[in-house]
Order: structure tokens, then sequence, then C-alpha cells
């Protein structure tokens, strides 16, 4: 969102404003709101399912201040769900944009809004016009260089609480396994994409919505201009957001290593600002890519174990894609193990990511995966600097999303590793309270999930699996996710 609202912040006539609505409160967001309704063209909302009911009610809020007042919708849940909620919220959506390459189209549109005469043609977008639902393919354009972090706190404080949180979390864990003390963070976008998105052969719970381009990027020069700015803006914690760097961005992390830029070279390895990325753990065996991060300020790499048996990986679709995708499996669970060794070879901290559930998993996997977990955690207590373990939740534009609908796709995704499901009037049954829908509630989602696809466990099986891992976590000193 602060790119986009900086991104606007730069057009002619306008002024972008950026909230929090994790930071403050409801009550206060539309508070604000109020206070600038007489000058307010439009309130952009980015929707993922855990906040798309909270902007539901903002949008529905500011019709009642302002009904002149523009409500733009985006993000994943929106993108996933563009027709289920224009059709039921077309008097309240002006007009909503899916997938990235967003900018060009919404700053047309709220040009052509400012004068009166929003009916052009959005690349990206789709909204309701003459009773109709139309919408405009997405075109290809640049990663957004125009970053203003002054409009974090200009309209609401954010800074403050973002620090506060960042050292009461985080800041003592990363100094005793990197040896730097960092204050505060903030994300960049050098590129966006994942190797798997070439293939649209996501990870079964990966609900990114990454629209018409499956990769994105800056150049190894524009990169680093990126990480100056943030540098210059005081923070020394950069979360790089691309969704997997080693295998899908080697060349730009290889050029940016034999590029750096005097800037970067006259500051003490101990100033510079530390980098934290994503990465596929055999991502992690590109020797070469991983020593080119680590030269350029990589310390700490989220990698996503997310399963501890290569059954329980070949059902997540966590390898990439393979004719024998059991073999796959395999060699996707011994690159899990060898990350640990990778990231000690070249001074690199993990933040683990596991997901406890998926299609047909059975007592047996589940208690084969605990063990492997703790296992994994128990050999990389050194290396480790904190941990995510969640229950799978079913996000919509996820696969996992899609089983819950598509009776058909869950059956032959299930016999792949040779996992049981439950009964197809029982799945039937479920199909129909998510078919057309926008808004539900995500535990009930879990719940119906577990209920149709796992049927020898329960969520309260799955949560007490949970809490073994978090506990030896604790054990261990690993921070985990609640605590984060």
């Amino acid at each position: 969102m602060l790119s986009l609202a900086s991104y606007v912040n730069s057009l002619p006539g306008l002024e972008g404003h950026y909230i929090d609505g994790v930071i403050h409160s409801l009550e206060r967001i539309l508070t604000t709101i109020g206070e600038h309704a007489g000058r307010t063209l439009a309130v952009c909302l980015s929707t993922i399912t855990a906040n798309y009911e909270a902007a539901i009610r903002i949008a529905a809020a500011v019709k009642t201040v302002d009904s002149r007042i523009a409500i733009v919708v985006g993000n994943d849940h929106f993108t996933a769900l563009s027709r289920e909620i224009l059709e039921r919220h077309r008097e309240l959506i002006d007009c909503g944009f899916i997938g990235n390459e967003v900018y060009s189209g919404l700053a047309d549109y709220l040009l052509d809004r400012r004068h009166s005469r929003p009916a052009g043609i959005y690349p990206g977008s789709v909204r309701f016009e003459s009773g109709r639902l139309i919408s405009a393919p997405a075109i290809r354009e640049p990663v957004n260089r125009i970053i203003d972090y002054r409009l974090i706190d200009r309209t609401l404080p954010h800074s403050e609480v973002y620090a506060a949180n960042f050292t009461r979390r985080l800041g003592r864990r990363i100094l005793e396994l990197t040896g730097r003390r960092v204050n505060q963070g903030v994300p960049v976008e050098i590129g966006r994409g994942c190797i798997k998105f070439s293939g649209d052969d996501a990870c079964s719970f990966c609900s990114i919505q990454y629209g018409g381009m499956w990769k994105n990027e800056l150049s190894a020069e524009h990169a680093w201009s990126a990480i100056q700015r943030a540098s210059e803006a005081g923070y020394d914690y950069l979360y790089v957001t691309a969704d997997e760097l080693p295998l899908t961005f080697a060349r730009l992390m290889l050029d940016m290593a034999e590029s750096p830029p005097d800037w970067w070279r006259a500051l003490p390895p101990a100033q510079r600002p530390v980098l934290v990325g994503y990465a596929r753990a055999d991502g992690m065996e590109k020797e070469q890519v991983l020593r080119a991060m680590r030269g350029i300020g990589f310390r700490i790499l989220f990698v996503g174990v997310d399963a501890g048996a290569p059954r329980s990986l070949q059902a997540l679709n966590k390898p990439l894609r393979n004719p024998d995708s059991a073999a796959a499996a395999r060699k996707m669970y011994d690159s899990n193990l060898r990350a640990l060794g990778n990231a000690r070879n070249h001074g690199v901290a993990i933040k683990a990511g596991f997901v406890l559930g998926h299609l047909g998993m059975t007592e047996a996997l589940l208690e084969e995966n605990i063990t492997t977990y703790i296992e994994f955690l128990q050999a990389g207590r050194d290396v480790i600097i904190s941990a995510d373990i969640e229950l799978l939740s079913p996000e919509p534009g996820s696969q996992d999303f899609r089983y819950l609908t598509q009776l058909d796709e869950a059956e032959a995704m299930s016999r792949r590793p040779g996992l049981g499901i439950g009964s197809r009037e029982t799945r039937q049954r479920v199909a129909e309270r998510y078919r057309q829908a926008d808004i539900f509630d995500r535990e009930t989602a879990i719940d119906d999930y577990i209920g149709v696809f796992m049927p020898e466990l329960s969520k309260e099986r799955l949560a007490t699996a949970r809490d073994r891992v978090r506990g030896e976590c604790a054990r261990l000193g690993i921070v985990t996710g609640d605590e984060l």
C-alpha cells in the first residue's frame, strides 16, 4: 500500500495517504476519513482474506459519509473473487483492480475520476458499467520505483509502533544469531514472482495472485537505488518482498553482487542494512547465488520448509514440476535438510515456515511431520531465527480453496500421492457453501477443509500438534510466529 500511495502521491493534483489497518482501529480509521471527506477523491482498500470483511465495513461507512467518494479495491482476495465480490457489492465498490500490474490503470482511473469522467479503459480494472461487468486486461509495466517514506506518518502515526514491535519481537534474536543490532524494518520491492508461477504450478496453499506477469524485477542499478532510499530513510532491516529469490532472481542477485555502488562500499559492514528475503530450500543449493546474496547484505532467509514427509511435500505441490512427482518430493525433502548446512556455511540465518495439514493427511503422516519438524529445529537451533507453524488455511486463489469447490480436481490430486479424502457426498455439501461466497469465516473454512480432506484428523488434533512443535521452539529459544 505504501508503494501505491507513493505512486498516487506523485501524480499531478493528487495527494496520497497511507493508513495501516493492523495498527489502527476501525473507529480511528473511519474518524480520519470523515475528517478529510471534503477533499477525498477515493478510498483504496487492499483486501486479503483476513481483512476483507473489515474492508467492506469501511467501504459502507465511507459511502454513508459521502457517497461521492470512490471505493477502489484490490489485492489477492479481490483478484481471486472479483466477480463474486462485485456482483454482491456493485453499489458499494466503484472499481477494482486485479493482479499486480495496476499502477498505470489506477492512476488513469483516479485522474479521470477527479475530472468526473471515469469511463475509459483502465488496464487491470474490473467494474460494473451500465449494468454489465466489464474488465480490461492488465498490461506489462515495470516495478514501481517511487517510494515516499514520509507518507508512513503523514496521516496517522505508524513508525513508533512499527519500531517498538520490531525491537520487542525480533531485535534481540537477530543480534544473537547475526551479531547485528538493527532497529527498524521496512519492505523493499526489487522484484515480484516465484519460479513456481512460471508454469502456473504454485504450492497448493499459495494464494498469491500474480496477474499477467509471473516475474517482474528491477535492474541491478535500480535495485541498489531502492535499498539506498530505504537505508537513507533510517531503515536498517529490509524485507525484500520477492516471493522467491535464489531460483527466480538468480541473475539479479549475481548482477547486484558484481556491481555494489559506492555508497554501499563506503559503509563499514556493521553499518550496512540487513536484508531478509524468501528462498526455497532447493534454491539455497545454488552456492554461487547464495554467496552473492550474502555479499549484498542478505543475512536472513525465510525458507518454507512446509512439510517434513516426502508424501506431504507432494500433496502440498511443493516440488518443482517433474514427471516423477514422488521422486521430486523425496529430493525436496533432502533439500530441506541440507538447507541448514547451506545457511550455516554462508553465514545466513533462517526463518522457517511449516504448514500443518494437507489434502489427504493421515494420523501417521501428521506424526511423521511433527517428528521431522522437531528434528529440523534441533539440528538448526544455531541458524534458525524464528519459526512459523500454522494450520493450513484454504485461502481464495489457492489450489486448496479450489479443492473445496472443485470435486473432481480434489479427487485427481489426492490420487497422486495415494491419499484418501472424504466422500463425494460430504464434499458436495461443503462445496455449496463456498461457491459464489465472498465472505466466510476462515476458522470455519479450516474446519471444513479438515473435515472433508483429512477425515482421520480434527482441528483440535492439528492444533495440539502445532503446540507441540511451538513448545519445542520455546525450549530451544527459537521465536515462534504466535510471538511475532
